[in-house]
């Protein structure tokens, strides 16, 4: 196998390698905008291997972002994207372009490295790449009965248009005139992803949107399910009707699930333990390259994850 940095040349290498994996069908386009990090301080941040025909064989890399903490603010990275075509498992591929990899970022300058690895890929990095992990993302489901409107036009293809004309209808009753929403996650004790005008630039996308709920700026994903992003922070008074009127919400977007997904002990994790019963979701890992922050402060929200 041959090594080669993820780049402008090569980018579109990693549009089979999506299709044998995870069965998606990307665009060039769309991995243009969802490598394109340079906003964060730098970008492809990853290596392709390939095999003695030339085929991409596998991928690993990861996603610059700024972390803010006590007032200070590094470089780090996100794991994602990791993927081994079908016919190169084994080959111990994972762990070479890994090392390379954090190799790389550390030679510009980042800190650390973090992510929600899931059950195929923990062991490697746990046992084999020396990550740290101590807790893991807390999951709350918050069941809606009604008609399953989201989740049939994600399935029919042809009625997706049709539902998203009246997902856009719909929530622009609730448009937000702000263009990011404040961590929640960040305060005297921890630290979180800085989400400044440049993140939210990055993240946003068709599925994704800024409400305004009970006057409190809300992220949210539309995606067969309603996933909360994260939600700015407000008095306990008002957590009662801001939950109400999401399940308003997608009752009439026919959303049979909200789902949050929270660090433990971070702010929305304690009001919402209050009234619902949690379980337990991917784990939170990092690999400290440089980092005097102490990782264990870093919280996160769904709005953080690679994949919203």
């Amino acid at each position: 196998y041959s090594f080669d940095r993820l780049s402008d040349l090569n980018l579109k290498d990693l549009i089979p390698l999506f299709k044998n994996v995870f069965n998606k069908n990307y665009s060039e386009q769309y991995l243009i905008n969802r490598y394109n990090t340079e906003v964060f301080g730098t970008k492809y941040i990853g290596y392709i291997a390939y095999d003695e025909n030339n085929n991409p064989a596998a991928y690993y890399g990861v996603f610059p972002v700024l972390i803010e903490y006590k007032g200070n603010t590094i470089l780090a990275v996100q794991s994602g994207d990791t993927m081994t075509h079908t016919e190169h498992r084994g080959k111990g591929l994972f762990i070479k372009l890994a090392l390379k990899t954090y190799e790389l970022a550390k030679n510009h300058g980042i800190k650390f490295v973090f992510g929600f690895p899931n059950k195929n890929s923990y062991p490697g990095f746990v046992n084999k790449l020396n990550w740290t992990h101590e807790e893991n993302i807390k999951r709350y489901q918050l069941l809606i009965f009604t008609f399953p409107m989201c989740e049939i036009a994600k399935r029919l293809k042809w009625l997706t248009p049709f539902y998203e004309k009246y997902l856009n209808w719909f929530l622009s009753f609730y448009k937000c005139e702000a263009k990011i929403c404040k961590s929640s996650l960040i305060d005297e004790q921890s630290g979180g992803i800085k989400r400044d005008q440049r993140y939210f630039d990055y993240k946003s996308s068709s599925k994704t949107f800024l409400l305004k709920v009970n006057n409190i700026t809300t992220w949210i994903k539309v995606d067969g399910q309603m996933g909360i992003g994260d939600i700015e922070r407000n008095g306990l008074k008002d957590f009662t009707k801001i939950i109400k009127k999401l399940k308003l919400v997608a009752f009439c977007l026919g959303v049979v699930r909200i789902v949050f997904y929270v660090s433990p002990n971070s702010y929305w994790d304690k009001l919402l333990s209050t009234k619902y019963k949690s379980s337990e979701g991917l784990p939170i890992g990092y690999l400290n390259f440089d980092s005097d922050i102490p990782l264990d402060k870093i919280k996160y929200s769904y709005g953080d994850f690679d994949t919203f």
